[in-house]
């Protein structure tokens, strides 16, 4: 048995590393679940109340804004839970679809009795502007109230209190409430995966108070600051990332609210293989225009990179110990990567606890590893993208 200095320190670093880089992830980074309506604060949420105002506050009115576009089957399947909220104070349901869209035109006519309902509709030749920015700017101009939840039309409520759960974060000292939402347990595990492992980093910012953008596409905002700063101007001519610039453009530092109470949870449907490709490449081309992008990024790159490093040099060490003979350094590499391996099982799993997240332990490693793969496949096919597909200024 070889026991030299090169094996202790070699050793030390191991054991070291796989106690360190497990906690270098979004799970570990704990972003917190908000007390529900009918729970008691406990004493460190009540010091921190500045992120939700408790749940006997005035709340005010507010027009759900919804900008379906030849989605009649989702707007036929979602709309009532839309409609069927639980909020005494008072809401509304604005609808902006396509001039010409017959199909959701017929689906609407089943409520036109609804007094909750209303609605508008968009030309169908405008140019120069992104069609959604632009049916979200009229439904913003058409709203009642001052408060406006945008909301994608993919996805649906799962509670009836939802609209109450983030209507109480509507204080005086906010302009923006962020939601939360989770793919549907049909869609594949690795595409629940990696996006709850975003929402961890970003939700994590959010309780901070340094958001970034929006993950979720559940967004509450005031009318009259929208109107008074020219609403989505700055970036028009991008196709998508609604959310992500509104965040990004609104967000001051103690002004946002991230709601994610178990009451205000919303569940998306599966996406396509095709809208789940195209929201990578469409984040790749707008993030270049978001503010304070570098520090985000930064973050998730180190937390990679540490994860692969440890990796290898512990794949690397069990294999020249092995050639070498260090058995003792070989059992110490093999320790250590099992360390490594349960540690971030074990962090992970707390995090899906949580979040109430149905992903396989046995899944966490082999899908932490792919996201590398799957984040350079995705920058492959930017690169190699015709570029003013991603915005609507054509020539």
């Amino acid at each position: 048995m070889i026991i030299d200095n090169i094996t202790i320190i070699i050793a030390a670093v191991l054991v070291v590393l796989a106690l360190v880089t497990p906690l270098l992830n979004g799970f570990f980074r704990k972003p917190s679940v908000n007390e529900g309506l009918s729970q008691t604060p406990s004493d460190d949420e009540t010091e921190t109340a500045d992120n939700n105002c408790s749940p006997q506050a005035p709340q005010p009115k507010v027009s759900i804004l919804l900008t379906p576009h030849d989605n009649v089957q989702e707007l036929e399947r979602n709309l009532p839970a839309y409609l069927e909220q639980d909020y005494a104070a008072g809401y509304e349901v604005i609808v902006v679809t396509w001039q010409g869209d017959q199909e959701s035109e017929e689906l609407l006519k089943r409520y036109k009795d609804n007094p909750l309902l209303y609605c508008t509709y968009i030309p169908d030749s405008s140019r120069y502007m992104s069609r959604e920015k632009l049916a979200v700017t009229i439904g913003v101009k058409a709203a009642k109230n001052e408060w406006v939840l945008m909301a994608d039309i993919h996805t649906r409520p799962d509670s009836n209190q939802w609209l109450k759960t983030l209507a109480r974060n509507c204080t005086e000292f906010k302009n923006l409430v962020i939601g939360y939402v989770r793919f549907n347990e049909e869609t594949g595990a690795y595409k629940r995966f990696e996006t709850f492992l975003r929402d961890c980093y970003l939700m994590s910012e959010a309780q901070k108070g340094h958001p970034f953008r929006c993950g979720s596409h559940c967004l509450m905002f005031r009318k009259s600051e929208f109107m008074a700063a020219d609403g989505f101007k700055g970036n028009l001519k991008y196709l998508q990332g609604e959310y992500d610039f509104m965040v990004n453009k609104y967000a001051r530092e103690g002004s946002v609210a991230l709601e994610n109470a178990p009451e205000a949870w919303m569940t998306a449907d599966t996406p396509t293989d095709k809208t789940w490709k195209d929201f990578h490449l469409f984040y790749l081309e707008h993030r270049k225009h978001l503010n304070g992008g570098i520090g985000h990024c930064l973050k998730y790159a180190f937390d990679q990179i540490a994860m692969h490093v440890n990796y290898l040099l512990e794949i690397a060490t069990i294999v020249f110990a092995t050639l070498t003979q260090r058995w003792l350094l070989t059992g110490i590499a093999t320790i250590a990567l099992t360390i490594t391996v349960v540690l971030r099982i074990v962090i992970a799993r707390k995090a899906f606890k949580r979040f109430d997240v149905n992903i396989s332990r046995w899944a966490i490693v082999p899908f932490e590893l792919g996201l590398c793969w799957h984040a350079l496949f995705h920058r492959i096919s930017y690169w190699r993208a015709d570029k003013t597909e991603f915005i609507s200024h054509k020539l």
